[in-house]
């Protein structure tokens, strides 16, 4: 038998540079070292149970990520959150966590995610390009480089708009993610940078929140109680 949890948790600073098998890797170890038994996979290659819904890119930071994971007994969620957090290493924020009853994975689930792209340049040097983002009507491709072949993407079927931050530092955008895939937030920049003819120099990029479809969102254990770490900006 295994009881299944939801736990949120930001991810900032250096720890933005922590790839998404690794992130995987030390959440399971704090987990452990909370004292708690994973419960695993069947089959010739058992794996603990633990899940993000979504990859972060190497760089970007997450202030709502989304950790699934499952265990051999039932915890209390008091206990748990105050153990798990205690074993979190420097820019891993502990947040929130509840249990999760008899719903699909949070990974087959986000409809969407949002961004904000923070820029050292002024304002006036994106303004323009992002006016004339909202206005297309037409496809607008950016040539995504893989390994294994360019490919042409249609952005503004991803983002269909995007805004001015409330400080004026940047932009923000919802980003959604279909079947088919989704977009980039370098490549809403490389858009914005064809459109307005300017480099574009971006200090930070923060996932600022990802959007499950049918969400029921489990009630924390504790929310803000705990002390975060965070690593240095």
């Amino acid at each position: 038998m295994k009881f299944n949890y939801q736990m949120r948790f930001s991810k900032t600073g250096r720890a933005r540079f922590i790839a998404h098998l690794d992130t995987v890797s030390l959440l399971v170890r704090a987990i452990r070292r909370a004292g708690y038994d994973l419960a695993f996979t069947e089959g010739m290659r058992p794996k603990p149970i633990l899940s993000l819904a979504m990859p972060l890119g190497v760089g970007v930071e997450g202030e709502d990520e989304i950790c699934e994971f499952s265990l051999r007994q039932r915890a209390p969620l008091t206990d748990l959150a105050r153990k798990i957090s205690k074993q979190l290493p420097e820019g891993i924020g502990f947040k929130s966590v509840g249990p999760v009853y008899g719903r699909s994975k949070a990974a087959s689930r986000v409809e969407s995610v949002s961004y904000r792209i923070e820029l050292e340049n002024p304002p006036g040097d994106y303004t323009r390009a992002m006016h004339e983002y909202n206005a297309i009507r037409d496809p607008l491709v950016i040539l995504r480089r893989r390994p294994k072949g360019d490919k042409e993407i249609d952005i503004r079927k991803y983002v269909p708009h995007v805004d001015l931050d409330d400080r004026g530092r940047g932009i923000v955008f919802d980003m959604r993610v279909t079947a088919g895939g989704t977009g980039r937030p370098e490549e809403i920049i490389e858009a914005l940078r064809i459109l307005g003819s300017k480099e574009l120099e971006v200090s930070r990029t923060v996932r600022t929140g990802i959007v499950l479809g049918e969400e029921q969102r489990p009630a924390p254990a504790w929310r803000g109680g705990l002390a975060q770490r965070r690593g240095a900006e």
